[in-house]
């Protein structure tokens, strides 16, 4: 009994598969041994022979290594590191100018504000009246008692004071001594308060003097 192989499919496979290669038949032509070298063939050295430098390529590759940076190369990158830190120190330079100006902007403006808060208007203080000297009152006398003479007496003691008199005469008779003052003059006769007082014992103003250019008037009583 003949025993049957067992194919496995790998081997059906391959055996199924087989390459179609073309039979090349390459004819190279071998110079006899007889026939010289032709002159224009150059002797190829073989792989693994170490090829020999010569001494001026040596002599450079000592002094330059290959992994020497080229010298613009430097120069370059230093070009670049120097413009990169001036421009750092530029924008540094703005930010911090920037930054001093608003502070200042800001200062400032808190400041006109907090004054301006601050500021009150003050009461325009009234000017105190200028009183008039006693050579720049000038006064009339009238005389109301009844006494003959009264106001030529009165006239001449204020003349002597430095009053101007402008004018002396009789009045219809009155109870008590009486000054009239000019509205215009009001306020501006406080030395003829004075006198009057001390000389005639009048204490106050009586009333206006409308009728007349006068500053005052005075009237003696009874």
């Amino acid at each position: 009994m003949v025993a049957k192989k067992k194919v496995t499919s790998k081997e059906s496979k391959e055996e199924k598969v087989t390459p179609e290669v073309e039979n090349k038949v390459v004819v190279e032509e071998v110079p006899s041994r007889d026939e010289p070298a032709s002159s224009d063939s150059k002797e190829v050295p073989a792989s693994g022979e170490e090829q020999e430098l010569s001494s001026e390529t040596e002599t450079t590759l000592s002094e330059r290594p290959l992994d020497e940076e080229i010298p613009l190369e430097k120069t370059n990158r230093k070009l670049f590191t120097a413009g990169l830190i001036v421009v750092l120190f530029v924008f540094g330079i703005t930010g911090w100018i920037f930054y001093l100006t608003n502070r200042y902007t800001e200062k400032t403006t808190q400041e006109e504000i907090t004054i301006e808060e601050g500021i009150t208007e003050e009461p325009t203080a009234t000017p105190a009246p200028t009183q008039l000297e006693r050579e720049e009152i000038t006064l009339e006398i009238m005389n109301g008692s009844g006494v003959a003479g009264a106001a030529g007496d009165a006239a001449e003691i204020f003349e002597a004071l430095g009053y101007e008199i402008t004018e002396i005469g009789n009045a219809d008779v009155t109870e008590g001594n009486e000054l009239y003052v000019n509205p215009e003059f009001e306020g501006l006769v406080e030395i003829l308060l004075k006198d009057v007082e001390s000389e005639l014992d009048i204490s106050s103003i009586s009333g206006e003097l409308e009728d007349s250019d006068a500053s005052a008037r005075i009237i003696l009583g009874e």
